[in-house]
């Protein structure tokens, strides 16, 4: 089970989801995954988790940027001290996804010839050019013929709007051929769909204006399409 793609905030519920604390991924496996429960202590985590009527069974509630909100069942297998004061590290074992919630709020918007830059942190940092097919708060899409990328690369995008100007990391998820008009015709393009990673509040505030500037300006081409 792939779990790298998934949010550092998660939610530690009882099997009846009633929610016994937040937690920060900070360790990710195969088929488990390492919680930093902060300002605590192991005693007080071990007592939650073995005084509870589920005993070391739990649900954990991760979010995907693009797939949305994903519960897990879980055990705890082992508890120790974290790196910080009051830190209490806890491996949950056996994850066995329950079901997904997509996030319907997050808009995607086609992009036209939209140029962004790239650096490609697999190699070296290299810097590319690409074109942007969609974006959404979650993620992008994007087509770059000048490269051959993988699935699970991650790519560090260069996001520029109006009001912002920072980077942001995504990670590849899948990857697509499409076929799109051209002047000349049809081409055929490789796509990459891609996810964000460990993105902070206010980027992806950004992004969510930048998606709504996108729609607004395809809402008025379609006006002024169906006017002419």
């Amino acid at each position: 089970m792939a779990i790298n793609e998934y949010n550092k905030q998660v939610k530690v519920y009882t099997l009846d989801r009633k929610l016994i604390k937040n937690a920060t991924l900070i360790k990710q496996g195969d088929d488990n995954v390492t919680l930093a429960f902060h300002k605590t202590s192991r005693d007080e985590i071990k007592q939650l988790l073995e005084n509870d009527v589920v005993q070391n069974e739990v649900i954990l509630l991760m979010t995907h940027n693009i797939k949305g909100m994903c519960y897990f069942h879980a055990e705890s297998t082992n508890i120790y001290s974290g790196n910080a004061p009051r830190e209490v590290n806890v491996v949950f074992s056996s994850l066995q996804k329950l079901e997904t919630i997509q996030r319907r709020q997050d808009v995607k918007v086609k992009a036209h010839n939209i140029k962004i830059n790239l650096a490609l942190s697999f190699r070296g940092m290299k810097e590319v050019t690409a074109e942007l097919i969609d974006i959404s708060a979650g993620g992008i899409m994007f087509t770059c013929p000048s490269e051959m990328l993988m699935e699970k690369e991650i790519v560090i995008y260069h996001f520029k709007s109006a009001k912002a100007n920072f980077d942001v990391k995504a990670r590849i998820l899948r990857i697509q051929d499409l076929k799109r008009q051209t002047k000349d015709g049809e081409e055929e393009i490789r796509c990459y769909g891609c996810c964000f990673e460990d993105i902070k509040p206010n980027e992806e505030y950004s992004i969510r204006e930048f998606v709504l500037y996108l729609q607004r300006e395809e809402i008025l081409k379609e006006r002024e399409r169906q006017d002419y």
